[in-house]
């Protein structure tokens, strides 16, 4: 990249700086999208893409155009008379045309997407910040309630945990960094963020801060009100993204439900007279559905990506070396091997209790149990469809028909249950797990804060919340009481309570909690916002759980009138076709040999591509996750599996 810049600025770098100022709209884009990048060092970039992208496709057009069409002539152009050169060297003259049809197209399409990246890449960083502004001003609000800090070390407090609290965490991080490192003002920071931030909704917020800030009012009722606010935006945000959901669905309903079957009904029945449509069914059941299908699951990723990656947490060793100039008493002469002694007795413990409890390791992280899954999958897969597809024996490639894709087909979906179901059935007990547990939250704060309340300290109020029904929360709770009872700080027992839960509400509230108890000793406030905050959540999440149901039931309603239609086609229409023409009957003169099996087999391929691309839409309609939706890949490739075994 560094060849790149120095030759786009050696090229381009004096031209650009003399009109640099036609590009302050895209200067302004890439200061709210964060790029880092000088406008001059972009511009002058995009110039060098361009040229490079135009020589590259000029170059694949004078090839195409000489190798391709050679053997064109000015006549079969309309050209009536053109003169000799020219009809000698025509092919060269449509090479050169060509060429500069490439490079003019390549050169455009360059300059535009380069040109349309900071404003792609600013909306999205405005819709993160959107997004995450809810949670930033309720850790605000609750903070500024405690009473153990100000403004500024609130928001520094804020930014130190932007990996929790999203992209508005970062955007106060910047103001954090204006006033530490470069020494501005509470004032102009804030102005400052204000210019430079892609979310007008954030814009505003900072705005109203100034404000209040400089009336000297009450920030903790500005917070308070603002989160309100936001709260109810969300709520009615959620609405509109129901109804944006309701319209992708019907499309893809349209498009790649009911759009596959009327075609391969249209094209089942032109394939009797015309075998070229057959291609055309190839190419719908194994591109065209499956390729939509991800396309579509792109899109819908982009407006419900909605469940960030929860951060790693990492143990750090550091060597001590504050008192190396303090003589120490040597001690004996194998200690060392000693200490290594014990750090191999740690990892054998740790390594003997995962092998003696995986089920708990494979609840926590249910990808692990791929390491087991894939390589009995492989195992199975060698010592079956290894007997059909032998690299050594190429007569079984040449006589793959239906009978033998059959036997592949019933091996290839076991393969597919030894891989996905142990992996569902985990995955579904730590979702079962995190919503418990999620649920319970809110009365677990409030009960604290109703405890803390009546003058007992945080410490003693959790061990008296073990004493209330708090469903699933219980044995975390109990495990958190017996950390501190052993004599770890609060704050470590917290830490480890979050660690062990890890979920994205879990880690807000107990990192506030960490923060509000280091600050102040009175927290009963910050526990009731922070119950307040869990509670919403809480509500808005049964509230999509419910209206994605519908959403679920719809793609499940689709796919199995698909599944009847095509069973209808493979078991009743096909078979009462003539196989030949010899036993055609009056009227089917223009009927031709066709493959009976062949057609079923591709039927039942279509079922199955079609069952596990509708159930990977429906989970991450239904839950946000593609993982969520493989059970029901499973559970419609089964259906489709039966069917087509038992009952054809």
């Amino acid at each position: 990249m560094d060849i790149i810049d120095s030759a786009a600025h050696l090229i381009f770098g004096k031209y650009v700086r003399k009109h640099i100022s036609r590009y302050e709209n895209q200067r302004s884009m890439i200061r709210k999208a964060g790029m880092g990048i000088l406008i001059e060092q972009y511009i002058a970039q995009i110039y060098f893409l361009s040229l490079l992208m135009a020589f590259l496709a000029g170059i694949t057009g004078l090839f195409a155009g000489y190798f391709f069409l050679g053997d064109i002539r000015p006549y079969m152009l309309g050209f009536d008379y053109v003169y000799p050169f020219i009809e000698a060297h025509f092919h060269l003259f449509v090479s050169a045309f060509l060429a500069f049809i490439f490079s003019i197209i390549a050169a455009y399409l360059t300059y535009y997407i380069f040109m349309s990246i900071p404003e792609v890449q600013a909306n999205v960083k405005g819709t993160l910040i959107n997004h995450s502004l809810p949670h930033a001003t309720a850790y605000l609000y609750a903070m500024s309630r405690g009473g153990g800090m100000n403004l500024i070390d609130i928001m520094k407090s804020l930014s130190d945990n932007y990996y929790i609290y999203g992209a508005s965490a970062e955007e106060i991080g910047f103001i954090v960094k204006d006033m530490e490192y470069y020494g501005t003002d509470l004032l102009d920071a804030i102005n400052r963020a204000g210019q430079r931030t892609p979310s007008k909704k954030f814009k505003d917020f900072l705005d109203g801060l100034t404000s209040i800030v400089t009336s000297g009012g009450d920030i903790s009722s500005y917070l308070k009100a603002k989160n309100d606010q936001y709260r109810l935006t969300a709520t009615k945000e959620q609405k509109i993204f129901f109804e944006t959901l309701g319209v992708l669905a019907e499309v893809y309903i349209s498009a790649f439900v009911a759009g596959p079957l009327f075609l391969i009904t249209i094209l089942v029945v032109l394939g009797l007279v015309n075998p070229s449509s057959a291609s055309i069914l190839d190419f719908i059941v194994y591109i065209a559905i499956p390729i939509g299908t991800v396309i579509f699951l792109i899109l819908l990723n982009s407006l419900t990506n909605d469940n960030p990656k929860i951060p790693d947490y990492y143990m750090v060793e550091k060597k001590l070396d504050t008192f190396s100039h303090v003589p120490i008493k040597e001690g004996d002469k194998n200690e060392e091997q000693k200490r290594k002694y014990v750090r191999y007795y740690a990892i054998i413990i740790k390594t003997m209790d995962k092998v003696l409890h995986p089920l708990s390791l494979f609840i926590g992280h249910p990808s692990y149990v791929f390491f087991i899954t894939i390589p009995l999958a492989a195992f199975y897969a060698i010592f079956t469809i290894g007997d059909y597809l032998s690299i050594t024996d190429l007569l079984y490639f040449n006589n793959f028909n239906a009978v033998t894709a059959n036997a592949i087909d019933d091996h290839i979906f076991i393969i597919l249950l030894i891989l996905l179901v142990p992996f569902i059935i985990f995955d579904e007990l730590r979702t079962y797990r995190v919503k418990q547990i999620e649920s319970n939250i809110p009365d677990f704060l409030n009960n604290l804060a109703s405890i803390n309340e009546a003058g007992i300290l945080l410490v003693d109020a959790i061990v008296m919340s073990m004493q209330l029904r708090i469903g699933v929360l219980h044995s975390e709770v109990k495990r958190l009481v017996n950390d501190i009872s052993w004599g770890s700080k609060l704050d470590d027992a917290l830490k480890k309570f979050e660690y062990r839960i890890r979920t994205e509400m879990t880690r807000r509230i107990i990192t506030l909690i960490i923060k509000a108890n280091e600050a102040t000793s009175d927290i009963k406030t910050v526990l009731t916002i922070a119950a307040h905050d869990a509670d919403i959540q809480r509500q808005l999440k049964k509230e999509r759980n419910a209206e994605m149901f519908v959403y679920v039931f719809i793609i499940y309603i689709s796919y199995m009138v698909f599944l009847f239609i095509v069973y209808i086609l493979a078991a009743y229409f096909l078979p009462a076709m003539p196989e030949s023409t010899e036993n055609a009957f009056a009227g089917a003169s223009l009927m031709i040999d066709f493959d009976l099996d062949a057609y079923i087999l591709l039927f039942f391929h279509a079922a199955m591509i079609q069952g596990f691309c509708s159930g990977l839409v429906a989970g991450k309609m239904g839950s946000g996750t593609i993982q969520s939706g493989l059970k029901h890949s499973v559970m419609m490739m089964s259906i489709s599996y039966l069917l087509f075994t038992v009952l054809i």
